[in-house]
C-alpha cells in the first residue's frame, strides 16, 4: 500500500513549486530565499540580503565583509539590483542564526563569474559541515564542487571538478547533495549535469555567499538570485526552478557606466594630504592592520601595523611588527622594518606571531617605546589562560629605539611587571601611547580577567621605561571594555576612551584623577571599534572613529574644547569603509593620521590643519 502523501503547491512570483512531505520528503522545501527585492543597500553599499522565503525571515544574510556593491541589469521585464562581489566581499550568516540543513539539500543560483580566478561562490559559516561550490584553477578554471566532513580542515583536496569557468556569463548553477553512505554529490550548469558519489554528511551548516568558511578566498561574481532548499530537488522538479530562473532572468545587460550607482568620492578639500602608506601585497604581505602613529622630537613620524604575512586574521598566526619612517611630515615613507619578528616555523607556536602594536615617544629623550601581544599558540584574545609564561599566557612585549627609529633593539616581555597570573590575558591597546607632563610614560592596555571579562585600563612608567605598573580598571563593575586611548586634559586628569564590547553603539568613557576613576559614561556614536584620541598643544582634545553605531565607515574627526565633556558634529575624512585610526601632531600643529581604509586593503595617511577640524560644530555630548 502506497503512503498517503501531502503535495503543497505555491506560486511565488511567478513560478511553481512542489514541496511533498511524507514518503516524498526528499524533494524538499524553501529553506531560504535572496532575490532582487530582498537587497537592502544604503546608496550602492549592501548591507544585508534579506530571505524572502515563506518562512525562517530570520535567515536573512545580515552580516557584512568587505564592500559588496549592488550593480544594475536590465532582464525580462525590467532594470533590477544584483549583488557585485569583488572578490574581498562576502554577505553571510552564521549557523546560529541562519541554522543548519542537516539532511539532504540543493542550492540553486543565478550568477555570473567577472573575473576569472580562484574563489568561492559559498559555502557554510561553519567547520561542522560545509556543502560548498568554488572557482579552482585561476584564469583556466573549473568549477569544484565538495561536502566536507566535521572536524576536516584541509578540505581543499576533497572538492570534485565539474564544469569549466565562462567569464562574463550568466549561468543557472544548481548543487544537489544526497547524504549518507552511497550518497550523491551533483553540479548542473543550464542544465548540464557531473556527478560524484561517495558518503556526505552534514551538508550545511549557515551560509557564506561570496567566500569560504573563514570568509576568505573570495569570488570576482555577480548574484541576481539564490535559493536553498532543505533536500535533495530532483527531475522534473529541479528543472522547473531552474527553468524558472532562466525564463525570468534571461540572459541581463549591464546598464551603462554612467547610470550605476556610485560611492562618494574622498572630501575634495585642498587642506587635506592623503598618500597610501601600505597596501595589500607590498614586500609579500597578506594584510596590513592596526595603525599606530607617533612623532618623535625631531618630527619624524613613527607608523608601526601588524604585517599579516599569510592571511587577513587576528593573532594566533605568522604576523610581525613593521614600522615606517617619514622625515617629510608623511609626504614619503621608508622602507618597512620588521621590528619585532617571532620565528614563525617553531612547532607547535600557531605562526608565532606578534601584534596589536601601539607607539610612545620620550620627548625628554627621544627615546620610541613600541608595545604589542606576542602569541606564542593560541595565546591571543581567545585560548590565552592564566600564568605568565609565554607557554601559558601572551605576552606583553615592548621593543625600543635610541636613534629616532633607525634601528631597534630586542623586544622584552614586561608581562610578570604588569600582570596577574590568575588574570588570562594582559596587554597594550593598540594606537599609541602618550608622555604624561610630568614626564611619566603611558600605555592603554586591557586585561581578561580569570572570568574571562575584558577591562579596559593603562600601564606607566616613571623611570624612563625601565619598570611598568599597572593601573586599576576604568570599569570594574561593567560593561566589558577592549581597545582603549588616552590623553591627558589641561587640568592632569586621564580621559580613557574604551571599546564598549556590550556592542551599545557608543564609545565608553571614564577620567582618573587624583587615584582613582570617575563613573564611568557613553557618549559618541561607535561600531565597537578601535578608535583614536590625543591632546593638542593648543589645548584641544581631538578624536577620531568611524561615524557608524554598527558599520566601519564615515571615518570622522571629532575636537573637543571642555576636556571631552561635549564632542562636535566632526568632519568626514573618508565616507567609504574605514576602521582603526591612530592621530598624532605634527610638528607645525597639524594632525597626521593613519588608518584602515577599505576594509584593509590599504593604510592611508592623511594631513590636515587644526583649523579644518575646528570648523565643524555645534558641540554635542
Amino acid at each position: 500500500m502506497i503512503p498517503m502523501m501531502t503535495i503543497v503547491l505555491r506560486i511565488v512570483s511567478g513560478f511553481v513549486m512542489f514541496c511533498c512531505r511524507g514518503v516524498c520528503g526528499d524533494v524538499g522545501e524553501l529553506y531560504a530565499w535572496y532575490r532582487p527585492e530582498g537587497i537592502e543597500a544604503e546608496g550602492v553599499d549592501v548591507r544585508a540580503w534579506g530571505n524572502g522565503a515563506a518562512t525562517g525571515s530570520g535567515r536573512s544574510l545580515g552580516r557584512v565583509a568587505g564592500e559588496p556593491c549592488v550593480w544594475s541589469v536590465e532582464r525580462p521585464g525590467g532594470v533590477c539590483h544584483v549583488v557585485r562581489l569583488d572578490g574581498k566581499s562576502a554577505l553571510w550568516q552564521p549557523a546560529g542564526a541562519w541554522g543548519s540543513v542537516t539532511g539532504d539539500c540543493t542550492v540553486v543560483a543565478m550568477v555570473r563569474v567577472v573575473t576569472a580566478g580562484d574563489g568561492f561562490l559559498f559555502d557554510g559559516s561553519t567547520r561542522s559541515g560545509m556543502t560548498r561550490l568554488r572557482v579552482v584553477g585561476g584564469a583556466a578554471g573549473v568549477w569544484g564542487a565538495g561536502v566536507v566532513a566535521a572536524g576536516v580542515t584541509e578540505a581543499d583536496g576533497l572538492m570534485v571538478p565539474t564544469h569549466p569557468v565562462k567569464t562574463g556569463e550568466w549561468q543557472v548553477h544548481a548543487v544537489v547533495v544526497r547524504k549518507g553512505e552511497g550518497g550523491t554529490l551533483r553540479h548542473r550548469v543550464d542544465g548540464v549535469e557531473k556527478a560524484s558519489s561517495g558518503r556526505f554528511e552534514v551538508p550545511l551548516g549557515g551560509f557564506i555567499l561570496g567566500a569560504d568558511v573563514a570568509t576568505k578566498r573570495g569570488l570576482v561574481c555577480d548574484v541576481g538570485e539564490v535559493l536553498v532548499f532543505s533536500g535533495a530537488l530532483d527531475g522534473e522538479r529541479l528543472a522547473a526552478v531552474e527553468g524558472d530562473l532562466a525564463k525570468r532572468w534571461g540572459r541581463p545587460e549591464d546598464l551603462p557606466e554612467v547610470m550605476q550607482l556610485k560611492r562618494p568620492g574622498l572630501p575634495d578639500d585642498p587642506r587635506i594630504f592623503r598618500t597610501t602608506v601600505r597596501k595589500r601585497g607590498d614586500d609579500g604581505v597578506h594584510t596590513y592592520r592596526i595603525p599606530g602613529l607617533a612623532t618623535t622630537p625631531r618630527g619624524t613620524l613613527i607608523a608601526v601595523f601588524d604585517a599579516r604575512n599569510q592571511g587577513g586574521g587576528d593573532l594566533p598566526g605568522n604576523i610581525d611588527v613593521g614600522m615606517m619612517r617619514s622625515t617629510d611630515d608623511g609626504a614619503t615613507w621608508g622602507a618597512m622594518q620588521r621590528i619585532m619578528d617571532f620565528d614563525a616555523g617553531v612547532a607547535g607556536s600557531s605562526g608565532n606571531g606578534v601584534g596589536d602594536p601601539a607607539v610612545l615617544v620620550d620627548a625628554k629623550t627621544g627615546v620610541i617605546f613600541v608595545a604589542a601581544l606576542w602569541s606564542k599558540g593560541a595565546r591571543a584574545w581567545h585560548g590565552s589562560g592564566p600564568g605568565l609564561a609565554p607557554e601559558e599566557t601572551g605576552q606583553l612585549m615592548v621593543v625600543k629605539s635610541t636613534d629616532d627609529g633607525v634601528t631597534w633593539g630586542e623586544p622584552v616581555s614586561i608581562t610578570r611587571q604588569v600582570k596577574q597570573a590568575e588574570w588570562r590575558l594582559l596587554f597594550n591597546g593598540p594606537g599609541k601611547g602618550i608622555q604624561l607632563r610630568d614626564g611619566a610614560l603611558v600605555f592603554p592596555a586591557q586585561f581578561k580577567g580569570a572570568d574571562n571579562v575584558p577591562h579596559a585600563c593603562f600601564v606607566e612608567s616613571r623611570d624612563g621605561g625601565a619598570s611598568w605598573k599597572l593601573l586599576p580598571p576604568a570599569i570594574p563593575g561593567g560593561p566589558p571594555t577592549s581597545e582603549a586611548q588616552i590623553a591627558e586634559c589641561r587640568d592632569g586628569s586621564l580621559l580613557l576612551t574604551m571599546r564598549d564590547e556590550s556592542r551599545s553603539g557608543k564609545r565608553s568613557w571614564a577620567r582618573w584623577s587624583k587615584g582613582k576613576w570617575s563613573e564611568p559614561w557613553l557618549a559618541v556614536t561607535d561600531p565597537t571599534c578601535m578608535a583614536s584620541l590625543i591632546s593638542h598643544p593648543e589645548g584641544v582634545l581631538l578624536f577620531s572613529n568611524p561615524n557608524s553605531a554598527s558599520r566601519r565607515e564615515r571615518l570622522t574627526i571629532r575636537h573637543s574644547v571642555d576636556d571631552g565633556g561635549s564632542w562636535s558634529e566632526g568632519k568626514l575624512l573618508d565616507p567609504g569603509v574605514s576602521m582603526y585610526s591612530c592621530l598624532t601632531v605634527l610638528r607645525d600643529g597639524s594632525i597626521g593620521i593613519l588608518y584602515e581604509r577599505g576594509n584593509t586593503a590599504s593604510l592611508e595617511f592623511a594631513r590636515f590643519p587644526l583649523a579644518w577640524v575646528m570648523e565643524a560644530g555645534p558641540m554635542k555630548r
